[in-house]
């Protein structure tokens, strides 16, 4: 029947699972443990099954609103860098990132650090590690009033997001380019 990964109250879903490279893993997941609005939690079982970190997961990201879609990638240190759909500024979502090591601990600014805050909704983020420590993480953008165009956003071990604020453009054709969940 599988291992607890939590048992928190209310409901945890849309779970996203990466490899921790010791032959374990690191499952993220919204969490409705609050009753008012999901946040990102995440969890490591080692390679026998058994959970490593506190009792139902570590929390990413706790601000206010809603966050949720989490996308995982490992951080090639044992850790994850876990993305999602962020609305804590609002009713228009934004696109955040937040590093967790090995043991558990969040690395980057208390609920993570802003990929995207361009104007308009930012959506359904996908992450692919960059394999030296941080990550690639595309989106479906609508900053330009209309159509969604895909952005892409490079954000490194430490946090930091060398290219361009609000991430480079990757299509803006003139119909809307989608990303699938």
């Amino acid at each position: 029947n599988g291992v607890v990964i939590s048992t928190a109250a209310n409901n945890q879903n849309y779970p996203e699972i990466a490899a921790d490279g010791s032959a374990g893993a690191i499952v993220t997941w919204q969490d409705y443990r609050g009753g008012s609005y999901y946040d990102i939690y995440a969890q490591r079982v080692n390679a026998s099954g058994a959970v490593q970190w506190t009792a139902n997961g570590v929390a990413s990201c706790t601000a206010a609103n809603y966050q949720r879609y989490p996308r995982i990638a490992t951080d090639v240190s044992g850790g994850a860098i876990i993305t999602w759909e962020d609305y804590h500024n609002g009713n228009v979502a934004d696109i955040y990132s937040q590093r967790v090591n090995a043991s558990g601990i969040v690395q980057w600014t208390a609920n993570g650090v802003a990929i995207c805050t361009a104007t308009n909704a930012q959506l359904l983020p996908q992450i692919v590690s960059d394999a030296v420590g941080g990550a690639l993480i595309m989106w479906q953008d609508s900053r330009g009033g209309g159509n969604s165009d895909l952005y892409i956003q490079k954000v490194n071990a430490s946090g930091g997001v060398p290219w361009i604020s609000n991430g480079v453009a990757v299509c803006t054709a003139s119909s809307s380019e989608i990303n699938q969940q």
